[in-house]
């Protein structure tokens, strides 16, 4: 029989102990690929996705289009535009979220990220936004397993006001 994928050397790819030994350089190459992975690593302007002419302001780690004279970084255009954390922080956010089973309560998040609460809440929302957004909407054909999934139940019954008792 063989080994389950999630068992296997290839389903544990991106570990929070990974993510937090980056420096910030690697952090921003593996965002850097994450994000341009269909075109080799190579960024691409988001205003007139120009990909060979462009430059690298390496003092603000942006880059300016030569073309359209757009300055770009690596989360611009994406639900982590202006963002203000560390990108290891964002990297290891998505690595929680996406490693747990049920998803990931902003709270907790905070604590594991040692951030406010406030700021734990959008980035969790930014995360289901972001796969939301990228969900495959091809409909599904043949035998189809689905994996804890609740289905049925009762129906409420309605609540009007001529039915109530007062107490």
């Amino acid at each position: 029989m063989a080994q389950h994928f999630l068992l296997k050397a290839e389903a544990r790819g991106l570990s929070i102990k990974k993510i937090f030994r980056m420096t910030d350089d690697e952090a921003f190459s593996l965002f850097k690929d994450f994000r341009w992975k269909d075109n080799g690593g190579n960024p691409v302007c988001p205003k007139c996705e120009n990909s060979g002419k462009h430059y690298f302001l390496k003092t603000r780690n942006i880059w300016k289009c030569a073309d359209c004279k757009c300055q770009f970084s690596i989360t611009s255009g994406t639900v982590f535009a202006y963002h203000k954390l560390p990108l290891q922080d964002y990297l290891a956010a998505i690595a929680i979220y996406s490693n747990g089973a049920k998803g990931f309560a902003a709270l907790h998040m905070s604590r594991e990220l040692d951030v406010q609460y406030k700021t734990a809440f959008v980035l969790v929302h930014k995360i289901r936004e972001s796969i939301f957004k990228n969900q495959d909407q091809e409909l599904l054909d043949g035998a189809v397993e689905i994996d804890g999934g609740y289905f049925g139940g009762t129906v409420k019954q309605e609540n009007r006001l001529v039915d109530r008792v007062d107490r």
